[in-house]
């Protein structure tokens, strides 16, 4: 009976020591969180500059009071441990920046970063003068003037190629219209000069008898009239009414002239008006463009002010009138 008695005692004295173990550690791990999470509601940063914009060094600074640790993700998967961290960025975007204080505090902040904003080297740009106008088949002679310039890169507008590798270049033009010539020195694309020019048609050659009628002298007039009045020889102001009128023609014009002027749309130096005569009036003809139909006109619009490169064209012609019927063309973008 006595022993009975000391084994239940013992017991009790067990149960109460695993209460007392299991109260401390509770008591230990609550005054942890405690600590850790006091002041998670005061967490704060900034930063040094209120515009941001790609490979720009933002400064990051932390404001939270009784901060120890520090672990900052700046949202383009790097991080930092440091209290006050420089941090860049090297695409534009908004960035969601998190700064947990003391492992588990936790403040966000949004920073939008911006295309960094190249500027330009003024003295780096191709020097050269122009005249206003030049006429087709005059020679027009242009000399560059750039400082420290070892390569150059002319191309006078007819045609998407380099016309000239030289710092004197010579180019004379096929077809009149306004056109762009663009330099590029040094192989430096970002640094292009690019001016007008307004080509002119060819001056008309005069003959020596014309010349020569244009020095005689004007022989009086004394009022003689060549035929009586009312006498027309059976026509009217010189035309004949029962003549059948002469169907509509168009000029003549060779794929490669018309690619030329298609190129010259591109750069914005001709519209579709500039066709009209090779259509006999009419620009809004149908056309097949890259496997599409359309009309002329609205190709004109398409590639306006782009830059584009021909593939292959093939021009449609209606006998006798030589005027353009439909046209098949294949072209794509180009840089420049």
């Amino acid at each position: 009976m006595a022993e009975k008695n000391i084994t239940h005692y013992h017991m009790d004295k067990m149960v109460r020591y695993l209460f007392i173990f299991v109260f401390l550690i509770s008591a230990t791990v609550l005054g942890f969180h405690i600590k850790n999470s006091s002041g998670c509601s005061t967490v704060l940063f900034n930063t040094d500059a209120e515009n941001y914009s790609v490979g720009e060094a933002i400064m990051f600074n932390d404001l939270t009071i009784d901060a120890e640790k520090w672990q900052w993700a700046f949202g383009d998967n790097t991080s930092s441990f440091q209290k006050n961290p420089a941090h860049y960025f090297e695409k534009p975007g908004a960035y969601d920046v998190e700064l947990i204080v003391n492992g588990s505090c936790v403040g966000i902040q949004t920073v939008e970063i911006k295309e960094a904003v190249k500027v330009l080297d003024s003295t780096k740009f191709p020097v050269f003068d122009i005249p206003q106008s030049v006429r087709v088949g005059e020679s027009l002679v242009l000399k560059d003037e750039t400082n420290n310039a070892s390569t150059w890169e002319w191309r006078f507008g007819e045609t998407p190629r380099i016309d000239d590798n030289n710092r004197t270049a010579t180019y004379v033009y096929k077809e009149p219209g306004l056109y762009t010539v663009k330099l590029i020195v040094n192989g430096d694309v970002e640094y292009m000069t690019k001016k007008k020019i307004n080509v002119l048609e060819p001056k008309e050659k005069v003959s020596v008898l014309e010349k020569r009628k244009k020095r005689r002298k004007k022989v009086k007039d004394w009022g003689v009239k060549e035929f009586p009045e009312g006498y027309t020889d059976g026509k009217e102001d010189g035309t004949d009414k029962n003549e059948p009128p002469k169907p509509i023609t168009a000029p003549a014009i060779t794929t490669k002239n018309f690619e030329r002027m298609l190129l010259q749309v591109s750069e914005g130096n001709k519209t579709a008006l500039d066709f009209k005569r090779y259509f006999c009036g009419d620009i809004t003809k149908s056309v097949v463009v890259n496997e599409k139909t359309m009309s002329f006109s609205v190709l004109c619009q398409k590639i306006a002010n782009k830059n584009i490169k021909i593939k292959s064209l093939i021009i449609d012609k209606q006998k006798g009138t030589n005027c353009i019927n439909n046209i098949s063309l294949v072209y794509k973008r180009t840089l420049f």
